[in-house]
This record gives C-alpha cells, structure tokens and sequence, in this order.
C-alpha cells in the first residue's frame, strides 16, 4: 500500500477514535464503533494499533499539557494577574482548546488508561500556582482548601467551554469573561 494511502486511513482511523471517545469514553467505545466511523474493517485498525488502549495513547499522547510551565512563566511576569494571564496563558489555553475534543477525552473521558488522573493533575497544578501566587500576595493563612476550590473550578471553566467549544473566537470570548470573573469577581461583568 502506498504511503500515502497508510497515512490518510492512519488519519481516518484517528479522526474516528476522537470522534468515538469523545462520544463516549475509553471504557465504552468499541473498536469495532470506530472502524465503522473510519469506514474501513475494524480488522485494518488492528494494521495500525494494537488494541484500544494503544490508540487511545496515540490520541491522548498527541495534546501536551504543561500548566506547571506556564504557571512558572506567569509567575515570572510583570504586572496585574489579569494582564500575566492575557500575556503568558491565554494563548496557551487557546491552543490547547483547538483540540478541545483530545482535551475533554484526557479530562472526562479517560477512566481505566493511564491518563484517568489528568484532570485531578491540572486542578493540582492551577492550586499549587494560586498558593504560590497568595504567599507572595498576603501573609493571612488561608486554609488550602480555598486554593482546591479556586483551581476546580478555573479547570472547570476551561472544560466547560472545551465542552462546548464552537471555534477560537468562542473560546477566547468565554475564557476572558471567565478570567474576567475570577479576576475581579462577578460585579465587574
């Protein structure tokens, strides 16, 4: 088979796999439901990935998120929260939104692979910032829990408008009311 041909049902077969975990999940989508999708015998996908959990690797493994990097280059920036934010993060969340199909798959949708604790490490990653960003702020002690909460809920907006996600101009106008809120509170709307 050409290489061109193994590249484009190589890509069918992935596009099937999103599509089909993202319907569902890792536990609940067949193999057989993507080939279907793909259009092609579910024995081809077999040509490619070994089983589910190797295609659902190459799927999760394709969308890098390191929110420890960007919390590190906000926290190194000049300026208000809210203009670090729009400076060092935003783009990196948009970006990550164009695949927010990969991006809800790793985060609702991974239960049983070795990607099932992806949300729980986003939320950890966002609270450890907001502590780091409230010791240089404050010295009142705030129970952790405020941070736990804060992080779960900015994971949550973010996944939120993945969700629902329409195009980039969609994503950014939903993330700066978000952060606009997180940043100033709800009066500020």
């Amino acid at each position: 088979m050409p290489q061109v041909l193994k590249d484009e049902v190589f890509e069918r077969i992935f596009q099937a796999g999103v599509d089909v975990f993202y319907e569902k999940d890792y536990r609940s989508a067949k193999m057989k439901e993507i080939a279907d999708k793909a259009g092609i015998p579910v024995s081809l996908i077999y040509n490619y990935h070994k089983n589910k959990e190797e295609l659902f690797d190459k799927i999760a493994s394709s969308l890098r998120i390191n929110f420890d990097k960007i919390a590190a280059e906000e926290e190194q920036a000049a300026g208000l929260p809210s203009e670090k934010y729009r400076d060092v993060a935003e783009d990196y969340i948009l970006d990550l939104l164009e695949n927010h199909k990969i991006f809800v798959i790793l985060m609702d949708k991974s239960q049983g692979t070795k990607y099932e604790y992806a949300k729980d490490q986003l939320i950890h990653s966002i609270e450890r910032h907001i502590h780091r960003q409230l010791d240089k702020k404050t010295h009142v002690s705030y129970n952790d829990m405020l941070c736990h909460i804060l992080a779960s809920n900015f994971a949550e907006g973010i996944l939120e408008v993945a969700r629902h996600y329409k195009d980039r101009e969609f994503a950014h106008t939903m993330l700066s009311l978000v952060t606009k809120c997180y940043y100033e509170g709800v009066n500020s709307l």
